[in-house]
């Protein structure tokens, strides 16, 4: 009598122990006691792993709920007889909750990611600053007529906008903060090696809409194939052109450097799409205009 008093939810117990009935009987009223106590915590734990993280386990069936508050396909659980409808409703407002505060742009940001990213372009682009200077200083000295000192300015007016103002103060500066701001995201649905490639994540080389990725590498590629080119080139064109890189790049590292510390102080990535997968783990980042 005092083990069937104890055993309410028997049917679980015997699932859960692989204890059969005539077993649990025989058992002295201490063990069956600790036994009970045991199972009591076992049910608490897995009612907190429900909340925490939205796990739901509807009479019998094991189910994990998606954004939306839907479960997806059930898998078998070993809890068929325990009724754990609490623990779907709870987990179901914990969803509601996250799913209100990723609409508000409420999600937690590493900024030491953050950082690692910006700061790994940055230094990225000054490595190829640093390998072109001494070939410019030693090239310009080779400029014997007027119209070379003409072709050089036209060459760093061309660069300055092209490079510099188009294409990196339009397009590549805003992009680089932007998926920084988006890899920062403290999610785990997200890949840890996002995080250590964060550099690589922000200048769009992986994980980015399919015409994102082949851009980016498109674009290294040919960046590639024309410093090959320019290299055949004697001084001083070839100091003229690199000159006007050197222009193009600095204005670049410039532009990440002041968009950066102005979305620090605003708390807001730059207004610019950083061109996410439809099945991205990440919340864009919220801007102003949203």
């Amino acid at each position: 009598n005092t083990s069937r008093r104890i055993f309410q939810p028997e049917r679980a117990m015997v699932k859960l122990t692989g204890l059969t009935r005539n077993k649990m009987h025989k058992l002295s009223v201490h063990k069956l006691h600790l036994l009970a106590a045991l199972f009591a915590v076992t049910l608490r734990a897995y009612r907190e792993l429900a909340c925490s993280e939205a796990f739901v386990f509807p009479a019998g069936r094991l189910h994990r709920l998606d954004a939306s508050g839907q479960g997806n396909q059930p898998a078998r659980s070993r809890l068929d007889a325990v009724d754990l409808r609490g623990s779907a409703r709870i987990s179901s407002g914990y969803l509601q909750r996250r799913a209100s505060e990723r609409e508000a742009g409420q999600v937690d940001r590493s900024r030491p990611v953050q950082a690692w990213g910006v700061l790994g372009v940055l230094a990225y682009l000054s490595y190829g600053v640093a390998k072109v200077v001494p070939i410019v200083l030693d090239g310009l000295g080779a400029i014997t007529e007027t119209w070379q000192w003409g072709l050089l300015a036209a060459t760093l007016l061309f660069f300055a906008y092209v490079e510099g103002y188009k294409g990196f103060q339009l397009g590549f500066s805003p992009r680089v903060v932007s998926r920084a701001w988006v890899v920062s995201e403290e999610t785990d649905s997200a890949p840890l090696w996002h995080k250590v490639l964060a550099p690589a994540f922000c200048i769009g080389y992986f994980h980015g809409t399919q015409k994102r990725v082949i851009t980016s590498w498109a674009v290294t590629a040919v960046i590639f194939v024309v410093v090959i080119g320019v290299k055949q080139l004697e001084n001083p064109y070839r100091a003229i052109i690199d000159a006007g890189v050197i222009v193009g790049l600095v204005w670049g590292i410039l532009s990440i450097i002041v968009l950066y510390a102005l979305s620090l102080q605003s708390e807001q990535p730059p207004e610019y799409d950083p061109a996410l997968p439809d099945d991205t783990p990440y919340t864009p980042p919220s801007t102003g205009s949203s």
